[in-house]
């Protein structure tokens, strides 16, 4: 087969089956409010976003932002054309607060190459990060997964040595500071 071109409609929309079906092959499910989907006016053109969680734990799962559109609404699906965009697949760990960590570090597949190439380089992606995710270390306290932080040190998903109004003031600073900093990018 030939390699993927992205400005061929056609091969889009081979390379966005290929993904869906390695999707349900693999027992991945659609989530319901994938990301990019709140506020569109058109939400057939959100990408498609599959999650699987993992082992027997429900608050940990694999989620693979496949960059599929489409669907619905009678638009064929396909994937987005070229551009800093990517295949990321990522663990995902929900707090006992109902916010979310990442577990395994996202990883990136490029689309490029023959489209079974990438598919088999998404399939092995997926199931290294749901490996990691499934064998990671675990919290002495809480039992809650560890993820690694900036620093490259193990730290408590739950961030469990906190109280609950540490994590809020925590929360509201961040929230702050993220504000304040995008501020300051529009006014340059």
């Amino acid at each position: 087969m030939n390699d993927y071109d992205p400005k061929l409609s056609l091969l889009r929309q081979m390379l966005a089956l290929s993904i869906v079906n390695k999707m349900e092959e693999c027992g991945f499910e659609l989530m319901d409010n994938p990301r990019g989907a709140f506020g569109l006016s058109r939400p057939e053109l959100a990408e498609r976003v599959y999650t699987r969680k993992v082992g027997k734990d429900d608050r940990m799962s694999v989620r693979v932002y496949t960059t599929v559109i489409g669907g619905e609404n009678d638009v064929p699906f396909e994937v987005r054309k070229e551009g800093k965009d990517a295949i990321r697949v990522c663990a995902i760990y929900e707090t006992k607060d109902g916010s979310s960590r990442g577990i395994a570090k996202e990883t990136r597949i490029n689309r490029t190459g023959n489209i079974d190439d990438i598919i088999d380089r998404m399939h092995k992606r997926m199931r290294s990060v749901y490996k990691t995710a499934a064998s990671g270390e675990r919290c002495h306290s809480c039992n809650a997964p560890k993820f690694v932080t900036k620093a490259g040190k193990l730290c408590c998903a739950e961030i469990c040595w906190k109280t609950d109004e540490q994590k809020r003031q925590d929360a509201v600073s961040y929230r702050h500071k993220s504000r304040s900093t995008r501020h300051r990018r529009r006014s340059w």
